[in-house]
């Protein structure tokens, strides 16, 4: 073989091992920020999922004061309706 032949695989082989460092050392970079945005993602929808019950809680509670607010009043004298009482006649009454 030739001299600039030996130093053109040697150049080769060397460029060769260069590009396979590089290439591993970026997929695992990769992986690794593939793994960390995987752990984020996860702890964001639980942070998610806290959020969305809290607004459902506070949503879903219902006090004297916000019912008084939305237009509701208090009943003075309360009459239940059972499904048997064959005395007790409706009437709406405003």
């Amino acid at each position: 073989m030739h001299k600039t032949t030996n130093y053109a695989v040697i150049t080769l082989i060397f460029a060769a091992a260069l590009s396979y460092v590089y290439f591993a050392n970026m997929a695992v970079r990769t992986l690794t920020v593939l793994e960390k945005t995987k752990g984020q993602m996860q702890s964001l929808s639980i942070e998610v999922s806290e959020m969305e019950s809290e607004r459902l809680t506070l949503e879903n509670s219902i006090n004297t004061e916000k019912a008084t607010s939305l237009g509701f009043v208090e009943i003075a004298h309360q009459t239940f309706v059972m499904r048997n009482s064959q005395n007790i006649s409706l009437s709406l009454k405003k």
